[in-house]
């Protein structure tokens, strides 16, 4: 198994309150440049918390849906992701239209590799399709999805349209052989 994807695991409204953070996020730079291919950290198609974790605080509804996250999968036992930066084991993205997310693997973890369990919470008008090795990911607003982010080679492509794309992911430091222990009801 590459992918782990549960429909529907965020309700809309939970995505709509995520979706507002993210909103005053970018306007009070919470959220900031990203990196991109050839840009560094000065890519302005897509911003991130990335590297900016100590200008917030994230709001309950984010640390409940880590717990719940966390439940769901039974990951108790797997130590929050550091490797990603962000800021408690949570980064969010925001990619603007014209913008993408660049093939690339998320730098390995401590204690293995980083597991990333992400909701999309707001998709563009078209575009922001995400690939997972060669493999199209069919997700939707509020569906989880997880997989190793530094063990297989991912990217979005381009956001077009008028409407932003905003990832939330949840980091957790796993082996392979954890991931694939992996459940899903």
């Amino acid at each position: 198994m590459t992918v782990v994807v549960i429909k529907r695991f965020a309700s809309p409204e939970l995505c709509a309150q995520l979706n507002d953070w993210v909103d005053l996020g970018v306007e009070n730079r919470w959220l900031d440049q990203g990196i991109s291919s050839g840009s560094g950290w000065s890519y302005a198609k897509r911003f991130t918390t990335r590297n900016y974790g100590d200008r917030f605080e994230y709001p309950t509804p984010v640390h409940d849906t880590f717990k719940q996250i966390t439940e769901t999968l039974e990951l108790q036992d797997l130590p929050k992701s550091v490797a990603g930066a962000g800021r408690d084991g949570v980064v969010v993205s925001c990619t603007f239209p014209g913008g993408d997310v660049y093939l690339h693997q998320d730098p390995k973890e401590p204690n293995g590799e980083v597991l990333r369990c992400n909701i999309m919470t707001r998709s563009a008008d078209a575009g922001g399709k995400l690939y997972v090795g060669d493999a199209h990911i069919d997700i939707e607003v509020g569906d989880l999805h997880c997989y190793l982010a530094s063990a297989i080679p991912h990217y979005v492509t381009t956001v077009e349209g008028n409407t932003s794309r905003v990832l939330w992911m949840f980091g957790y430091q796993a082996t392979p052989e954890r991931f694939a222990q992996i459940q899903v009801a």
